[in-house]
């Protein structure tokens, strides 16, 4: 069995791969739909944030409560944010992901490469 810290770990070695990607993904909806709504995307990034820095305490077992919000971070993105489109939940959706995947990046640049 792989050890909760562990996941943690090889999750923010590929957080880097993500950004590519999800930044990839922005220019691509860039080019088909224009800009996004800004209260999306900073609610989006954040909330990606906030649910990966939850979800790292409950891998460093500091709690099942962790977990639980970690899962409702996507569901109140969703209630708070103005979808008027398809699109903008595209948006919506890759901007939790590059908030998820820079909190992991983070996550890397300043604990794991101090061990």
């Amino acid at each position: 069995m792989v050890n909760k810290k562990e996941i943690g770990r090889s999750l923010a070695d590929k957080a880097v791969w993500a950004m590519l990607f999800n930044i990839l993904v922005f220019t691509v909806l860039g080019v088909i739909d224009g800009m996004p709504i800004l209260s999306n995307m900073a609610y989006a990034l954040l909330f990606g944030f906030a649910s990966a820095a939850t979800l790292l305490g409950y891998w460093h077992e500091k709690g099942g409560s962790f977990f639980i919000l970690a899962l409702l971070m996507p569901l109140l993105l969703i209630i708070i944010s103005d979808l008027s489109s398809f699109i903008a939940l595209a948006w919506l959706i890759s901007g939790y992901f590059f908030g998820f995947a820079l909190a992991l990046a983070i996550y890397k640049l300043m604990i794991l490469n101090k061990k």
